[in-house]
């Protein structure tokens, strides 16, 4: 899921359980509580893009209430975030990271096929900029912060199947982000961090060209690549440090 999507389904989340109208400023003043700094006129924005997207209902100067599809989208989002939540937990050893990639194999390829039917030209700027900041960075310090994960969740951002994009944001989470740092060490080792920007870049190529079965076996491919240097890296004598990261990572984070 990119910023902008997650700032509205925060803001979807803060109206469910206000007693009544939302305005801009407390929801500035909210989202900023959360950890999400935006300007006034940046929630104003979204606000607007949830109204056209019958979201919310304008209820004249007092500030917003939940449409029906905004009361629907909120409980998803609560639910997707609780499975997330549970997801994070049950990935302990290397057989379960490899079956969270499977997982995801299946259903971010189909989510990238869906993203190519009719994609429009801000989500593909910003997946641009990501593979272009993903190049910059490789090999260097701020690849910690995860430009390859941030298009995985551009591409899912871009898919119209409301079932797909469930599942593929449970698997993305935020809660799942040390299991991606564990990932992104077991692949240190065994991948060209090079080759996963080419292949980021074939993604988006078929994607800019419309071209469904082109994308989604793209991202097949990439995703092919990743578990295959994960199972040569337990081949090679790794799986137990891997299930130790697995199993430090959250216990540490919790300190």
């Amino acid at each position: 899921m990119n910023d902008r999507e997650g700032a509205m389904l925060a803001l979807l989340q803060l109206m469910s359980a206000s007693s009544g109208p939302l305005g801009t400023r407390n929801a500035q003043r909210e989202l900023a509580r959360r950890g999400r700094e935006l300007s006034e006129s940046s929630v104003s924005r979204l606000l607007r893009e949830m109204d056209t997207r019958g979201w919310t209902h304008p209820v004249g100067t007092k500030g917003r209430t939940l449409a029906p599809e905004g009361r629907r989208r909120a409980a998803e989002a609560v639910l997707t975030h609780r499975a997330s939540d549970s997801l994070q937990h049950a990935v302990r050893d290397t057989k379960d990271l490899l079956d969270l990639l499977r997982a995801r194999l299946a259903v971010e390829s189909a989510a990238a096929g869906d993203a190519a039917r009719a994609p429009e030209e801000e989500p593909l700027t910003e997946l641009r900029e990501v593979c272009e900041q993903h190049a910059r960075v490789v090999g260097s310090a701020p690849l910690i912060e995860q430009p390859g994960l941030r298009f995985h969740r551009g591409v899912v951002g871009m898919s119209t199947n409301r079932m797909l994009k469930v599942a593929a944001e449970m698997m993305l989470a935020p809660q799942l982000d040390r299991v991606e740092a564990v990932l992104d060490t077991v692949l240190a080792t065994r991948r060209d961090e090079e080759k996963v920007v080419a292949e980021h870049r074939a993604v988006l190529d078929r994607i800019t060209h419309h071209d469904p079965a082109g994308a989604e076996e793209a991202m097949r491919t990439h995703f092919e690549a990743m578990i295959a240097a994960v199972e040569t890296s337990v081949v090679g004598g790794n799986e137990v440090l891997v299930q130790r990261l697995l199993e430090w990572v959250p216990e540490h984070g919790s300190r």
